[in-house]
């Protein structure tokens, strides 16, 4: 189902810890590069063309070999000529799909066929615009309704997520479609990218389906797998602890996206002290670094700032106990996943699996 390399057992995971301690000490035979930078951007047409309409935007992503996950909230002649000024610069732009907020948004096990649509819907706009869009972007998240639900009462919305969860046949059923889209993408000649939230990496260590069930995830497979590493929302040693399981990493937020002007999200916003301190310890793991977002980043005036940052002071400054309650948090929530054989008779689900469950295999 998936690429990654999964360890023999729980002390081996464990045992990585030392990585950070030799990465450190390696620093000085081995100076580190600059990352290659992906900046996510999820705006709509308009503010998406004022955006590059600003001095600097287009010719820092050019001078510094950025590249651009664009969120598909639209399909229009203007943003169409934003994608062609790009790629004729030489910006490499991947096709982010996202749904209608009636949809679901993300992509997510209760929407593999929209998902499908949205490709072909995509595909079509780039051959009207003539873009070549070099990879096409799966960001696989729950349903923005539940993601609200979450939002408002976290504890309650959980438990009743989780009281809904699915049947671990209708996310089978999903990943197979979601596996169709992928090979149907790659037969169209463009690579595929997925977002993942990180504990995805946990349930697949305690072979479990409950997080999936829950949440309405996927696990398919992808030419890159960009897991979310956020420390706004993770905090840093939660974001952290991941980073030696992630072979492409992204950071945020900046600003932007679903959450944008909301009073709470502003406390969550990453400095440029932060952002560049994210940056230095996710270059110690992986050269495939995403940012959320670029909006964010020129709102906020850190754009022009990277061009200026020292690879060689990269450090992980995650201390040893932070680092140790990472790692047991992770093992927790792996504690958790093992239990679903008994969550399953103790709470089980109220009816909303066995619905869905006809409506996937209906539409699919």
């Amino acid at each position: 189902m998936h690429s990654q390399t999964e360890p023999g057992n729980e002390e081996e995971l464990a045992g990585a810890s030392g990585i950070y301690c030799v990465m450190n000490l390696c620093l000085d035979a081995a100076p580190m590069k600059p990352p290659h930078l992906t900046f996510f951007v999820e705006l709509p047409s308009e503010p998406l063309a004022t955006l590059f309409a600003q001095p600097g935007v287009m010719e820092c992503l050019v001078h510094g070999g950025h590249a651009l996950s664009m969120g598909l909230l639209d399909l229009t002649p203007v943003r169409g000529a934003i994608v062609r000024q790009l790629e004729a610069a030489g910006v490499a732009v991947t096709a982010w799909l996202l749904l209608d907020v009636a949809d679901g948004y993300w992509l997510n096990a209760d929407n593999p066929e929209r998902a499908r649509e949205r490709y072909h819907q995509t595909i079509e706009w780039a051959a009207r615009e003539g873009l070549r869009l070099h990879r096409v972007g799966l960001d696989i998240e729950f349903p923005r309704a539940d993601a609200d639900l979450i939002a408002r009462e976290p504890r309650r919305g959980l438990l009743t997520l989780l009281r809904r969860r699915r049947t671990a046949a209708q996310v089978a059923v999903a990943e197979q479609a979601y596996a169709a889209l992928v090979a149907e993408i790659r037969a169209g000649g463009r690579s595929v990218e997925s977002y993942h939230f990180p504990h995805l990496l946990d349930e697949r260590l305690a072979r479990s389906t409950l997080l999936r069930r829950t949440l309405g995830l996927v696990d398919v497979s992808a030419d890159a797998e960009v897991f979310m590493l956020y420390s706004s929302y993770l905090g840093r040693a939660g974001a952290h602890a991941y980073f030696t399981d992630a072979a492409c990493i992204a950071l945020g937020v900046t600003g932007g996206g679903v959450n944008a002007g909301k009073p709470e999200e502003l406390p969550r916003l990453l400095s440029w002290e932060r952002l560049e301190a994210e940056l230095l310890a996710a270059v110690m793991y992986t050269n495939e670094v995403y940012v959320f977002s670029l909006e964010g980043c020129v709102e906020r005036g850190m754009l022009d700032r990277l061009a200026s940052v020292d690879w060689s002071r990269a450090r992980d400054v995650v201390v040893p106990a932070e680092q140790q309650r990472g790692r047991r948090r992770r093992a927790l929530f792996r504690g958790v996943l093992r239990l679903e054989g008994a969550i399953d008779v103790i709470l089980p689900s109220r009816g909303r699996a066995k619905r869905e469950t006809r409506n996937v295999k209906r539409k699919t």
